[in-house]
């Protein structure tokens, strides 16, 4: 199975040309950007008619937000594009001034507004005229498979060009529409999935980020865990904490796992569920992979089980990568 670290399809590679050291990609879900390297990911949410909605986050404020749909007939392209004039609307007759965004690439188009409103000053406790300025874009890919809409938010004292910026993210800009394989990206974790892999949902903590994903009955879960020579010390190897680790996790609740002879992880079945859990059997998949990997440069733990029906679901999985940047790795069955 792949989960590739700096292991990118040439299809999915980082662009480089023009990319500047303080940027970085956000990939989810099959588009990808770059944006300002201290911006991460705040908040997603799939919502019905397959809209699917981004917020990305600095230090301080929410900075950008991103929406996107696959149309499936040109109806849906009208609406989108009728509600997407109709916020530009409301914003023009808020702002002090407007204008269009030039130098963006074919199939977008963006406005740059500066809005002045009144805040109470945090010292002076007295109302203040605040200025700050939003950049609306909007692409609709040339064969109307994806249609895209983003809003930019810039404070006073935010260094970035609003101009520049929407031209980086409109020049970076990337749709995964036909490629096997699609890249995600976000906080310090980088790794392909095949694009049959639906995001189910996700659990992001300091050190330890989880993503499980669904193909058809069967699940996948995939922890990024950092700082690993912070928990693998001296006398701990990788199989001990990855197998202390899955038996603590609640959310896998059929098997049981166990060192092998040969240090190997094992897998076997509670016995107080002896058929399957209740879980298990509303998918019927009582059988699982198990895998890691340790990734020296990044300081990272890659760890993977797959809940699957047959072996025929593991043709789904590509093989794993052969050992690479100092990375240990297993599969287990």
């Amino acid at each position: 199975m792949v989960i590739a670290t700096e292991c990118f399809p040439e299809q999915t590679a980082r662009p480089s040309a023009g990319a500047a050291a303080d940027t970085r990609r956000i990939a989810w879900d099959d588009i990808a950007f770059e944006v300002p390297a201290n911006w991460e990911l705040a908040a997603y949410h799939y919502a019905r008619g397959d809209l699917v909605q981004l917020s990305l986050e600095d230090e301080l404020a929410v900075r950008m937000e991103v929406e996107w749909i696959r149309p499936q007939s040109r109806r849906d392209i009208r609406r989108m594009m009728q509600s997407y004039q109709q916020s530009a609307r409301k914003l023009t007759s808020r702002a002090a001034t407007s204008g269009p965004v030039e130098g963006l690439k074919e199939g977008w188009s963006g406005a740059i507004y500066t809005i002045r409103e009144s805040a109470v000053g945090y010292t002076s406790g007295s109302l203040r005229d605040v200025e700050h300025v939003m950049v609306t874009a909007s692409f609709c890919c040339p064969e109307d498979s994806l249609i895209c809409f983003i809003k930019l938010h810039f404070l006073p004292g935010d260094h970035e060009s609003p101009e520049g910026l929407l031209q980086l993210i409109s020049a970076s800009f990337r749709h995964f529409r036909d490629t096997p394989m699609i890249p995600w990206e976000l906080y310090d974790i980088e790794f392909d999935l095949p694009r049959h892999f639906v995001l189910e949902r996700t659990h992001f903590d300091i050190g330890a980020k989880l993503m499980v994903f669904r193909w058809k009955h069967c699940r996948l879960h995939l922890w990024h865990f950092s700082c690993a020579d912070m928990f693998l010390k001296e006398g701990t190897t990788v199989q001990e904490w990855v197998t202390g680790y899955l038996n603590g996790f609640g959310g896998i609740k059929g098997p049981v796992f166990s060192l092998g002879p040969d240090g190997e992880i094992q897998w076997r079945r509670r016995a107080r569920y002896g058929l399957a859990h209740r879980e298990e059997a509303s998918r019927w998949c009582r059988n699982y992979r198990i895998g890691y990997r340790r990734d020296l440069e990044r300081n990272q733990l890659v760890v993977w089980v797959y809940n699957f029906r047959s072996p025929r679901d593991l043709a789904m999985l590509p093989a794993t990568p052969a050992s690479r940047h100092g990375m240990e790795e297993q599969v287990a069955s």
